[in-house]
């Protein structure tokens, strides 16, 4: 893999001692990531690695993440 992303950046690592991360969703509209990890934690950030935040942690086993928009009113 080349290490330089298309625009010439490096990439940059946005999390870090995550328990065997298994799980990326994007919300590019929002401009942000979601990311879970195998102990049941859920992530999120913007996707210029700012706002960095964690939602939920050792809720058991997680196995992935989606990401969808709900109509309002949901």
């Amino acid at each position: 893999m080349d290490p330089a992303a298309e625009n010439g950046n490096e990439p940059e690592i946005l999390f870090t001692h995550l328990m065997e991360g298994n799980g990326q969703a994007l919300d590019l509209k929002g401009g942000r990531t979601f990311i879970t990890d195998i102990g049941g934690s859920v992530y999120s950030a913007n996707l210029d690695g700012w706002n960095r935040r964690t939602l939920l942690v050792a809720e058991g086993i997680l196995t992935g993440t989606a990401y969808a928009e709900a109509p309002a009113g949901y």
